[in-house]
């Protein structure tokens, strides 16, 4: 009896078993099939459009001349900021593209993306101050009488100081990544962690080109002239002044190319997947670029200094001409690091997103004039995308 009872025992105890197992193996093969089907909706193919605002900064320098800091300062330049109004833009505008493949039942993401902007900025500004009349008193004989006359006159020039620049710059920064969702599930239900490795292209350019001229101040100098024997005193004023001008053309670039890498995340703030999600996104990327860096300067510089003789008729005017040229080309390695950090409004096929962006370029550009000197390149500001999502 008791060998019966421990039989019937087993066999309930296999039985359970065996319940258990397909039980499971059902409930997972269900679940299975759900990820697959969820899968199966997910879009394959995103393309992604928008535009950002981004301060620039580092790709030009401003040119300076000894005449531009003279000290005490001149009146005329009260206002009037020479290295100022050789900066470029403050903002350049452009458009960003990016397409990412992600083919069914797989984690791996394979996107190409462009960036472009380019700004341009004129400037003029002219001060003039014109000098104050010159008086002008004669006092000579004739024929045994004293005679004596006297009066004002205006010069025919005035101090001025004019500043004539136009400034163009662009840039485009290009990416090819493949990506894979490590889905490290530190974020939430609904997060996203994609590590991705690839290659980033940049290229930036500068144009320079201006016109600046400065008489700081008009002095006076008056000499009288005699003729008929003394019988005749003419008093002759001629202004006296410094003029000096300066021109500019100047044009700068890097282009480089080098492996990148990149972290982007997302979590998920409220909402879900089916019917709309806002999410918090997030990214830090870097890379460094192998590329060459040029710069074709040629600026000139000339003083005038226009005095009076003695024989006013034939003024004395003394000349300083400096014109200085330069062609660099040059091997550069820049190390580049950025991030972003925004938020998206999700749909199952639609995405649209507003974010803050950063890019460094250390070393960049060789802004220098006659010789070389590098500067950082930097671009930061708000961006807006709306991404599509095809397939599925």
């Amino acid at each position: 009896m008791s060998e019966l009872i421990n039989n019937r025992l087993a066999r309930d105890t296999f039985h359970r078993r065996l319940l258990a197992s397909v039980s499971a193996l059902s409930l997972s093969m269900g679940l299975s099939g759900i990820a697959v089907a969820d899968d199966a909706d997910r879009p394959t193919v995103w393309i992604e459009l928008g535009g950002q605002m981004e301060m620039t900064q580092g790709t030009t320098a401003p040119f300076t001349a000894p005449f531009m800091t003279l000290s005490p300062q001149p009146e005329v330049y009260d206002g009037v900021s020479f290295t100022g109004l050789q900066r470029p833009a403050r903002y350049a505008f452009g458009a960003e593209g990016k397409i990412t493949l992600q083919p069914e039942g797989s984690d791996w993401k394979l996107s190409a993306g462009i960036r472009y902007g380019r700004s341009n900025a004129a400037r003029h500004k002219h001060r003039q101050i014109s000098a104050a009349p010159v008086p002008y008193d004669v006092t000579f004989t004739l024929f045994g009488y004293p005679h004596r006359y006297e009066g004002s006159k205006y010069l025919s020039s005035a101090a001025l100081a004019d500043v004539n620049t136009t400034i163009s710059q662009s840039h485009v920064v290009l990416d090819f990544q493949a990506g894979k969702d490590v889905g490290l599930g530190l974020f939430g239900r609904n997060a996203s962690s994609t590590i991705n490795a690839g290659v980033r292209f940049a290229s930036f350019v500068t144009h320079s080109h201006g016109f600046i001229t400065a008489r700081p101040e008009i002095n006076d100098q008056t000499i009288i002239v005699t003729a008929f024997l003394g019988l005749l005193h003419i008093p002759i004023i001629r202004p006296t002044f410094h003029q000096y001008t300066m021109t500019i053309d100047a044009g700068r670039s890097f282009r480089g190319l080098g492996p990148t890498l990149s972290w982007d995340a997302s979590a998920a703030l409220i909402g879900d997947k089916e019917t709309g999600e806002l999410t918090l996104d997030w990214g830090v990327n870097g890379a460094l670029l192998f590329g060459r860096q040029k710069a074709k300067i040629e600026h000139t510089t000339n003083a005038y200094h226009q005095v009076a003789e003695k024989y006013v008729t034939n003024p004395y005017p003394q000349t300083a001409h400096v014109h200085n040229q330069a062609t660099r080309s040059r091997s550069a390695v820049i190390p580049n690091i950025g991030g972003f950090a925004g938020f998206s409004v999700k749909y199952p096929n639609l995405g649209v997103s507003i974010g803050y962006r950063a890019d460094f370029f250390f070393g960049a550009m060789d802004v220098g004039s006659d010789v070389r000197a590098t500067r950082d390149v930097g671009f930061h500001g708000p961006f807006a995308t709306v991404s599509i999502g095809l397939g599925g």
